[in-house]
Order: C-alpha cells, then structure tokens, then sequence
C-alpha cells in the first residue's frame, strides 16, 4: 500500500479499496466504510459470515452493504498485515479483500449498465484477492515475488460449512480458474517484473463477461 496509512481495519479497508481502484483504473467510489453494516442487523437475512448485501429499491438502482465477521475485524486489528503479511493474518485479510472486491467491482458493473453472475464475481474476487497479497508481500519484501501464495490461496483452503452444492460447485470453479489465470500472470509478468503491463493485462481482464474471462484462462 503507497501513502498515508490510516489505523486499523476501517484504514485497511480504505488502503485495500483505493488499490483495486487503481489497478483496475476504475472510477473510485465512496468509501466502503459508510456502507458497513453490523452482523447482527443482518442475522435474520439469508446468508452467514462475511458477505456484501445487493438490493434493488428501484429497477434501475442497486444498494450495496458490507458485512465483515467481528472475528475478521478482531484478528486484523491485532495483527495488521500491512505491518507483516504471513499465515496468520492471511485468510483474515482475504477475506476482507474479497468482500471490498465484490464491493468494487458491483459498483464498477452497476455504473457500467452491466449484469454479472455469482461465478464471475467470485472468480474476480480470487483474482484480486492474489493481486493485492501479492503486492503487498513484494513491498514487504523488496521486490521478491512469493513462491507459494497461489497454492496455499486456492489449493489449500477450506469452504464456511453450510454450504449448498451450488456454492461449493461455484467456489471451488472460481479458485480452479483463479489459480490457472494467477499463474499466468505470475509467470508472464510478476516474475520478470513486467508491471506496467501486467495492468494492463489486469485491466483488460476486468472488463470482461464471464464468457470472455473464461475464454481468456482457457487461452493462457
């Protein structure tokens, strides 16, 4: 993360925002804080853990909420990974990148006049989430690309129990296509440090349907 860092997680909510903001060159939204919404406002509504909230007041309009577990906030408020990212704080923090990833691009999506499925969402959020770990480990480590984050992201994890099929199905779709394309872009562009076109690659990327995203992975 570049500049001012503001404390704890609230800061590192804003800080992760602004950069996926950047990398994608997509119009930065208000911050995501003003649209927390505490766990149990939320505990009679279909879905558990941490999650973004989508509804439509009008047939045209969308409303986003960000509901973020207190454990994630209690661990990220302990143990801020922008001081040190490593296997304790890791699953903290992706979990919060992929609710502010789910966060941006539904409002990049929303602006644009498009529609997105689950599995499009999801497989965006994986990508973000390993571009974001990745960054940061590079800062944290002169410059030195990580060896295992795609493989303890996306081949070692365990799904929030209480899922049904469709959603097992549909996450573990996302990882699969998110450690292929991830390591596409390891190999292509953050290994020989080829960052500018590695956005540009990036950008390109988030601009795609789910056909073309899949179309892409499948090309690489």
């Amino acid at each position: 993360m570049t500049g001012a860092q503001a404390a704890g997680p609230h800061g590192l909510m804003l800080d992760v925002q602004r950069r996926l903001e950047n990398v994608y060159a997509v119009p930065p939204q208000e911050p995501v804080t003003a649209f927390l919404v505490d766990e149990a406002r939320v505990a009679d509504l279909p879905g558990a853990r941490s999650r973004v909230l989508v509804t439509h007041p009008a047939e045209d309009e969308v409303e986003l909420g960000v509901v973020l577990e207190p454990e994630v906030l209690r661990q990220l408020a302990a143990d801020d990974p922008r001081g040190g990212l490593h296997g304790g704080n890791l699953a903290a923090f992706c979990t919060l990148t992929e609710e502010i990833s789910h966060f941006v691009y539904l409002a990049f999506c929303a602006g644009a006049g498009r529609s997105v499925t689950r599995l499009e969402l999801e497989l965006q959020a994986e990508v973000d989430k390993y571009l974001t770990a990745a960054f940061l480990l590079s800062l944290q480590r002169e410059g030195a690309v990580s060896t295992h984050l795609r493989e303890a992201l996306f081949r070692r994890y365990s799904l929030a129990a209480g899922l049904s099929a469709d959603e097992q199905q549909r996450y573990h779709a996302a990882s699969a296509l998110a450690f292929r394309y991830c390591g596409y872009l390891e190999r292509a562009y953050l290994r020989p440090a080829r960052l500018h076109d590695l956005l540009r690659e990036a950008r390109r990327f988030y601009r795609l349907g789910q056909r073309e995203k899949l179309e892409k992975i499948a090309g690489t």
